[in-house]
């Protein structure tokens, strides 16, 4: 086993020398081309016939000129006028924007009886500060009013301002009268306040026994149609519905009723009227049930 274990040595040491040596002839060769190449260089050889570039023919380009620009309407500087921005406008009634100018006007259909006014009630106007009572005992009352306008009480002692009514307590009292009805006297408490009322400047008196009542009717009224919405207005009151106008010349208590007198755009002449107080549940709506008082 030995003797062909190195047999078979010395065939691989024999295979390896023969390789090597055939890597050395090989590079051998190669270096001596390499180096003939570098030495001698390569020649080319050309056919006979030369180069000659081919011509390119370009592409054709259609080309307009547009006529020279006329001079805007507004004046010989303005040469284009390529955009202008809108103008937009905002309509507050139908909460939207516009770039036309927004018409605020109602369409008006004319109908046998233009008037579009109703009368809900004439009365007398009250002052806008009522007396109504007193609170405390003898020697130390506090007096107590009604704000007419909000239907506020109110309570002081003179001296007491009341900027929402403009007025200043001067001086209160409760004052014993005594009247007669038959034979027996009926005594009774009386209330008096007066008061100074710093728009006219002048001092007016109050009584728990009675309202005060002032100048000349006030009346309410509203729109055809619209059951929510009332206006209270005295005499030369303007009231104004679209492009309809409404003056109110006149106020009658007993029996109640107001005259007005209606301009528009849309009559050739104005309407004097006379109208009478309706239901507060007679309304002219499509819906006969939309208000039941």
């Amino acid at each position: 086993m030995e003797f062909i274990k190195q047999s078979i040595d010395k065939i691989l040491l024999t295979i390896a020398g023969v390789i090597f040596l055939f890597a050395l002839v090989v590079g051998a060769m190669h270096f001596r081309e390499s180096h003939l190449i570098t030495k001698e260089g390569v020649s080319l050889a050309l056919n006979d016939n030369a180069y000659e570039p081919l011509d390119v023919t370009s592409p054709q380009i259609l080309t307009q000129t547009w006529e020279k620009a006329p001079h805007q309407r507004r004046g010989e500087d303005w040469i284009y006028d390529v955009f202008t921005p809108p103008v937009i406008y905002y309509n507050p009634v139908t909460l939207q924007f516009t770039v036309t100018p927004p018409d605020f006007r109602r369409p008006v259909v004319l109908t046998e009886d233009p008037f579009q006014v109703e009368l809900l009630d004439v009365r007398p106007r009250p002052y806008r500060i009522q007396l109504v009572g007193y609170l405390g005992k003898e020697g130390d009352y506090v007096a107590t009013f009604e704000y007419v306008p909000t239907k506020a009480t109110l309570v002081g002692r003179p001296g007491k301002r009341f900027p929402q009514a403009h007025v200043e307590l001067r001086s209160f009292e409760v004052e014993k009268e005594t009247t007669t009805v038959g034979n027996m006297p009926i005594v009774d408490l009386v209330a008096k306040a007066v008061i100074y009322d710093e728009d006219s400047g002048e001092e007016v008196l109050l009584t728990n026994q009675e309202r005060r009542m002032l100048t000349g009717p006030e009346a309410v009224f509203r729109i055809k149609g619209n059951a929510i919405i009332e206006y209270t207005y005295t005499e030369g009151g303007i009231i104004l519905n679209g492009p309809q106008t409404y003056t109110i010349n006149r106020l009658q208590v007993y029996p109640p009723q107001a005259t007005l007198i209606l301009t528009s755009p849309d009559l050739e002449e104005p309407i004097v009227k006379s109208i009478s107080p309706v239901s507060r549940g007679s309304f002219d709506s499509d819906d006969d049930n939309f208000f039941n008082p």
